[in-house]
Parts: structure tokens; sequence; C-alpha cells
């Protein structure tokens, strides 16, 4: 899916994909970096449906499926 330039305009911008995963490893909820086409910046996107997980937020669902478990 493409960014459009309105949604890109009110975004966030990282220089890099590893500043963008710091900021998405601090949110509530699970979000992921992705490289805009339009400013070549990374962007967070909360969609993760069939994408693949940055590292820490596999471990977050495992801590909470654990938590699940021992409830």
């Amino acid at each position: 899916m493409r960014t459009r330039p309105a949604i890109c305009r009110r975004k966030a911008r990282f220089q890099t994909e590893e500043e963008a995963l710091l900021a998405a490893e601090k949110a509530p909820m699970p979000l992921r970096p992705y490289r805009c086409g339009l400013c070549r910046r990374y962007h967070l996107t909360s969609r993760t449906k069939g994408m693949r997980l940055p590292a820490f937020e596999v471990a977050r669902r495992k801590a909470r499926q654990g938590q699940i478990k021992a409830s």
C-alpha cells in the first residue's frame, strides 16, 4: 500500500529504521516501521497483519501469552 501525501505529512518521520524501532518499542500498541516511498524516511504503522513483526513485539506477545496461561 502506498502512503498518500497528506498521510506522509502528518506522520512522524525517522531518519533510520533503528530510530523508528526505538519509538515503536516505547508505544503502548504494536507498531512496525516502514520506509515511505514519498519522503524516503521511515514512518510507523499499526498494520501488522501478515507482516514480519519487530523482535521486541514478538517477545511482548510471548510474555503476554505466558501471563494468560499462568492465570
